[in-house]
């Protein structure tokens, strides 16, 4: 006669009711940090790429500045804003700030180059402000020569703030740019919006980063 085993039950008991809310509240948790981790690195890379456009307009405008003042061998015109000169080669090179947004793109102000015959061109957007400061061997600075002094200019100092492209939401441009020139005098800001005027008191308080640049260029072909 065979014996047959009672089969042994397992206990099937699942997760409850309480089990199942804490685990998707931790999960819920968890994909929360992690977004909010991704919107910070969102947030950064924005805040740097715009810093560095700011930076790379300003740097690209002193280089090409800084080249064409080293080879310098006359002035023909100097002014605040506005400089035309010969290089060593021969060759007249015209630079000229403008408030306009010439390219129609939203970047004005603008910084206009013209090297000899060629149709002048936006050479860099976004400049707010910019100003060309003389100096002579036996003469005070100035940021507007006469014509007889054109002859005698041994050093020019550019003083700059580049617009960067697009806007930081979560930056405010606190900072302020008055009197900040090398002459110490207003910014030309002819045209300009009042809310992005250099010349106020008061920091622009807008979404756009910004980077004031200085720099003293000698002129080695222009002999005293």
């Amino acid at each position: 006669m065979t014996a047959y085993k009672t089969p042994r039950i397992f206990s099937q008991t699942g997760f409850t009711l309480v089990e199942m809310m804490i685990a998707l509240v931790i999960a819920a948790l968890a994909m929360t940090a992690i977004l909010v981790a991704n919107m910070g690195q969102s947030q950064s890379y924005n805040t740097q790429l715009q810093v560095a456009n700011a930076r790379q307009k300003a740097r690209a405008a002193i280089a090409m500045l800084r080249a064409d003042l080293l080879m310098t061998d006359r002035f023909i015109v100097a002014g605040p804003t506005g400089i035309q000169l010969r290089r060593a080669d021969g060759i007249t090179v015209t630079y000229a700030w403008s408030p306009d947004d010439n390219n129609n793109n939203g970047s004005g102000p603008e910084l206009l180059r013209q090297e000899g015959a060629a149709a002048q061109e936006t050479f860099a957007e976004g400049i707010d402000g910019i100003e060309f400061f003389y100096h002579f061997a036996r003469q005070p600075p100035t940021n507007n020569p006469d014509p007889a002094q054109l002859r005698d200019i041994t050093a020019v100092t550019i003083s700059l703030v580049s617009r960067a492209d697009g806007v930081d939401p979560h930056f405010q441009d606190r900072d302020t740019y008055r009197n900040r020139t090398a002459s110490g005098q207003n910014w030309a800001q002819d045209r300009v919006a009042a809310d992005r005027n250099l010349n106020n008191a008061t920091p622009l308080n807008d979404n756009f980063h910004r980077r004031f640049w200085q720099e003293t260029v000698a002129c080695r072909n222009m002999v005293p």
